[in-house]
């Protein structure tokens, strides 16, 4: 072979090889468009995100607990877990709703503390899982207060294998360092005290005008 044939093999062999590396590359899919807002709670976008090949449903918090320790612990525990139509409940504290558009690329969910008597505070995240990769959305110190419900959105914009945005999945909701507080009855303001004693003054009167007559 000659040096020119080799020049050429060699320059055809890069060229492959560059042209292959692309091909993965795009076959890898990509966080695409994914931002911070694309999962909202209680009216906030979410602090931290992480893209991930990993499944969450079948890895856990493998994909982003790394990424979010130095916000908390490593230690994060299942609380809701949504596959096709089913999902399920992993907590007696909280009740979870999750719900999606036509096009499964969009929707709403929620988390509800369901303690009459205990406000929640604790970090969650929402592990999307599409096509061949997952994000995970942090909301860190999130509080609930007793009975409240914080109800969110959440958007799909990373890009599966063939450069488009993918259909919902699956999705886990984790939590971690939950701490609990006793709920502080609101104490009436001096100015409505007055009036709280004339109500109760007129409900003693008529009271007593029913039990004359």
């Amino acid at each position: 072979m000659t040096i020119a044939a080799v020049s050429k093999a060699v320059l055809l062999s890069a060229a492959l090889l560059a042209a292959g590396a692309a091909h993965a590359t795009f076959h890898k899919g990509s966080i695409g468009n994914a931002t911070l807002d694309d999962v909202t709670l209680g009216g906030d976008i979410a602090d931290k995100l992480v893209y991930s090949g990993l499944n969450p449903m079948s890895t856990g918090s493998a994909s982003f607990s790394l990424a979010f320790w130095n916000t908390g612990s490593l230690f994060w525990s299942t609380l809701e877990t949504v596959e096709g139509k089913y999902l399920t409940d992993y907590s007696s504290r909280f009740d979870f709703t999750f719900g999606k558009s036509a096009s499964g690329k969009t929707g709403i969910w929620s988390i509800t503390n369901v303690s009459k008597n205990y406000d929640a505070n604790l970090d969650l995240t929402l592990a999307i899982h599409a096509s061949n990769a997952s994000t995970a959305f942090l909301f860190d110190e999130t509080n609930i207060k007793a009975g409240q419900t914080l109800t969110g959105t959440w958007n799909i914009e990373w890009l599966n294998n063939g450069g488009q945005v993918p259909g919902f999945s699956n999705a886990v909701l984790f939590g971690r360092d939950l701490s609990l507080t006793k709920t502080v009855s609101p104490i009436p303001e001096p100015a409505t005290l007055p009036m709280l004693a004339g109500g109760l003054a007129l409900v003693a009167l008529a009271a007593r005008r029913r039990a004359k007559k």
